[in-house]
């Protein structure tokens, strides 16, 4: 079994009483031997499988309910949001999980988030089909095309240009126990965004990738998002050359609101495959 793994510690006064380390492990189902590695293309061979490549974690208190914890999963680094025909998707071999050691042995496998992905191919609703999503489906429009509203829709009305389409499952581990989440719902990845001819309110397309368990308290999200990792890449990889020596910014130049004090990010304008689960934080506490 082949694994590519991130880790990081947290502390009790940090996030939450009981967790004290979160693992995002993502597990390829092939045959090869056991490896563990993640980065933004630094790793040599997870590099090599930008699906299975997970860049970053983020775990904090929810910003719009303190009472439950947010965990973020990042794959597929330095996505051109427009880069055509196929776009970035999750791969349906991988198995994406989240794994929390609760009782503090060091072993992230007490708790675990895992998601599954499959990809289907829908009919085209009209006489002419393709092999690449989107190319050639008359329910996309044109943007001047007069009554045709492009993909408005994750499922159902609106969908019917979604022709390549992803769906995924959820499902909670605790020990030998598994509970599939979001019961009853088709749960659909937020594709990349195509643009405003193919997809004219693509905000609102978004927000419709937002699930929620009401049973278990929970929310999920899988999609495109903006990548938030900041990082003057090539300066780094060339020998630490980096554009400005400490201190980066003169005193003059903080103080000049109209000048970029960031530098050069590399990942700016760029994009990821993000998966997002809001869990009740009292439900990590209680382990088994």
């Amino acid at each position: 079994m082949y694994s590519a793994s991130i880790g990081s510690s947290i502390g009790k006064h940090q996030l939450f009483g009981g967790v004290t380390t979160l693992l995002v492990a993502l597990a390829v189902a092939t045959h090869a031997p056991l490896t563990w590695a993640a980065s933004h293309r630094e790793a040599p061979l997870i590099a090599l499988d930008p699906a299975a490549d997970n860049t970053d974690v983020y775990a904090f208190r929810s910003w719009e309910d303190p009472s439950k914890v947010v965990f973020i999963l990042n794959v597929l680094p330095g996505q051109d949001p427009s880069d055509g025909p196929n776009y970035f998707n999750f791969d349906d071999r991988v198995r994406y999980r989240i794994l929390i050691d609760h009782d503090q042995d060091g072993v992230a496998e007490d708790i675990v988030y895992e998601f599954r992905f499959k990809t289907e191919t829908r009919p085209v609703f009209g006489s002419l089909a393709f092999p690449l999503p989107y190319v050639g489906n008359p329910d996309i429009p044109m943007a001047q095309a007069p009554g045709l509203q492009g993909i408005t829709a994750l499922d159902g009305p609106g969908s019917e240009g979604l022709t390549r389409r992803q769906t995924y499952t959820v499902t909670e581990i605790r020990g030998t126990q598994s509970t599939r989440l979001f019961q009853g719902q088709t749960l659909v990845a937020v594709p990349s965004n195509v643009g405003p001819a193919t997809m004219p309110h693509y905000a609102d397309l978004a927000a419709q990738g937002i699930y929620r368990d009401a049973d278990h308290g929970l929310r999920v999200f899988a999609g495109q998002r903006a990548e938030t990792f900041y990082i003057d890449l090539g300066a780094v990889f060339d020998t630490a050359n980096l554009r400005r020596s400490p201190p980066v910014l003169s005193a003059e130049e903080d103080a000049d609101d109209t000048r970029n004090p960031f530098g050069v990010n590399r990942f700016s304008g760029f994009n990821i495959n993000t998966i997002a689960i809001e869990v009740p934080i009292t439900s990590i506490n209680q382990w088994c």
